[in-house]
């Protein structure tokens, strides 16, 4: 048997050292109070950072051009009382504040029209607030203009409040929310080629509205916000210092520098609107103007040398005296220049003196206010045109309401009282002398520029050559041989006679609307201005502003269905006279 192996004697185990026993021992409790103290700091940070952020204001919203403008609302349209149109009111957004006192230009057009409007406040014509009506058609001129607003003519958004009328079915217009690249020539070049592409009105195939467009306009200039009174459904007139309104077609433009003078009235108290200072006190109711001696109201001037014979009245010697006057070069019906007072010529109103109208062609028409006039036989013509110079019956202008029948009552001109009654202004519309220019002749900017033009005949009263009778209650040669003013005033009030048709400016609340029924041409601005007559406003003619349509009207530049327009016009226009006489029962004037 193998050897037995001999046991190997035991050896006592190492003993592992217990916790704190020795320097391990050390090293492990260390390690871990370290641990437990980055623990508790890292959660002292943590709760404090909590606080912190829970402190903070909260996060601001992006800067509004950081982010894309939220869609506009589809713009909604009012039908209008015919079905026949649709007004779409400040596609522009919400329209800006104009505090008064204001002067707000509103006008109305197609858009090529509007575009030329717009283009002249860009340069410096009207530097106001403007309110504009577009008739859509064409709607590719629509889409032009909606879009040079959109972009390059953005500018003029911060003054304008935009409107426009389309017919019933159309979609409705949208102003591009974007500005798109850019144009050449920017917003003028823009807005001077939808100018030059714009056709005539007449072209359009759809009735041009204007009485709608005039409307429109008119109540975008009076509204004080969206939502608020209307032109027409207000509070009543104005006081001094509110807000009134130009109303032109998009044809015509204002003098230079008109809107700051009208303001400087408003801002002084509007003393130089009122009619006491009109004309430095020669209103109506003024003894120089009726009553004075010399004058048509004075009678030993009727019939005397001293009337309309003698130079330092008419400037026209020997007028009724002379049987040379009629049909002498300068005088009744020759349509060669004349001689006004002071030796100043008055081209360019044919047929017409102001002081007189005759409808038989001799020139002479209606002396206002002398019937029967002493020392004149009634041969002045011939023996087809009998009684020329008798006046059956007074003017309804001297029939007004408050203002005794100065011709009826003989002691009438010799009561100051009586002479001294007047209107209250704010019965009052401001009438601005207005005329032509010849084509490619620059728009004058003052009465002097205009005055020279007139002078060498590049421009004339307006519709001078085709209705002079439609102006010619302005006064013309009156106007013209006014002494220089530094500043815009009223000079003389000029009573109503049909067919007049002023522009002027109005307050903005309480005019009478325009009829709408009167579409394309004729009797539409005509009948508005009967309206105001005989509901008690007065006429007051400005001095030191007017306003110019760009280009001659001519008779041969009208289209074929003018005739057809103003025959259903003028029937619709009688409908309209009788049915002032219901609309204003108690009014003594007539149209």
């Amino acid at each position: 048997m193998p050897p037995e192996t001999p046991p190997i004697p035991s050896q006592p185990l190492p003993s592992v050292p217990q916790s704190g026993e020795g320097w391990g021992g050390q090293q492990v409790m260390g390690r871990g109070r370290l641990l437990g103290g980055c623990a508790w700091l890292l959660g002292g940070l943590a709760l404090l950072q909590t606080l912190y952020l829970r402190a903070l204001p909260p996060p601001r919203s992006p800067l509004p051009h950081r982010r894309p403008p939220p869609p506009m609302p589809p713009p909604r349209g009012v039908l209008d009382t015919s079905g026949t149109f649709r007004v779409y009111r400040d596609l522009l957004g919400t329209p800006p504040r104009w505090d008064p006192p204001e002067l707000v230009l509103a006008t109305h057009g197609t858009p090529g029209r509007v575009a030329g409007t717009l283009g002249g406040a860009l340069g410096g014509l009207w530097g106001g607030p403007l309110s504009v009506a577009v008739f859509g058609v064409p709607k590719e001129g629509l889409g032009g203009l909606l879009a040079a607003l959109g972009g390059p003519c953005r500018g003029l958004r911060a003054r304008l409040r935009l409107h426009v009328v389309v017919g019933a079915a159309a979609p409705p217009p949208v102003v591009p929310p974007n500005p798109g690249p850019p144009t050449p020539g920017g917003c003028r070049g823009a807005l001077r080629r939808l100018a030059a592409a714009d056709p005539p009105s007449y072209t359009l195939g759809v009735p041009y509205p204007g009485n709608l467009l005039r409307n429109v306009a008119w109540a975008g200039a009076a509204e004080e916000e969206r939502g608020g009174p209307s032109w027409n459904g207000g509070p009543g007139p104005p006081k001094t210092g509110g807000r009134f309104v130009l109303l032109l077609d998009a044809d015509v433009v204002p003098s230079r520098g008109l809107r700051e003078e009208f303001l400087r009235l408003l801002r002084e108290g509007g003393a130089g609107l009122r009619p006491p200072k009109w004309g430095a006190g020669r209103g109506v109711g003024d003894p120089l103007v009726r009553g004075a001696a010399g004058v048509l109201g004075d009678p030993p001037a009727v019939g005397a040398a001293g009337l309309l014979g003698d130079p330092k009245v008419l400037g026209v010697p020997g007028l009724l005296g002379d049987p040379k006057a009629l049909g002498a070069a300068g005088v009744l019906g020759d349509p060669r220049p004349r001689r006004a007072p002071g030796g100043l010529r008055l081209p360019g109103v044919p047929k017409v003196l102001n002081a007189l109208e005759v409808p038989n062609g001799l020139g002479v028409p209606s002396v206002p206010g002398v019937p029967n006039v002493p020392g004149v036989p009634n041969t002045i013509g011939n023996g087809g045109v009998p009684h020329t110079l008798e006046v059956p019956k007074v003017p309804n202008a001297f029939r007004d309401p408050g203002v005794p029948n100065a011709l009826e009552d003989p002691n009438f001109l010799k009561d100051p009282k009586a002479l001294a009654t007047t209107p209250s202004w704010d019965q009052v519309v401001f009438v601005l002398p207005a005329f032509e220019v010849r084509a490619g002749t620059r728009v004058p900017g003052t009465k002097a520029e205009l005055l020279q033009l007139w002078g060498t005949g590049d421009a004339r009263p307006f519709y001078g050559a085709l209705c002079p009778r439609c102006q010619a209650p302005t006064d013309y040669e009156r106007w013209w041989v006014l002494p220089p003013t530094p500043h815009l005033r009223v000079a003389y009030e000029a009573p109503w006679r049909d067919p007049w048709e002023p522009f002027y400016v109005g307050p903005a609340h309480g005019v009478p609307p325009f009829d709408e029924r009167f579409l394309q041409y004729g009797f539409n601005r005509i009948s508005q201005a009967c309206e105001l007559h005989v509901a008690g406003f007065h006429f007051a003619v400005l001095d030191g502003a007017f306003v110019v349509h760009r280009g001659f009207k001519e008779s041969g530049g009208f289209h074929g269905g003018r005739e057809a327009e103003l025959r259903r016009n003028r029937q619709l226009f009688r409908r309209f006279r009788a049915e002032l006489h219901q609309r204003y029962p108690r009014s003594p004037r007539r149209c």
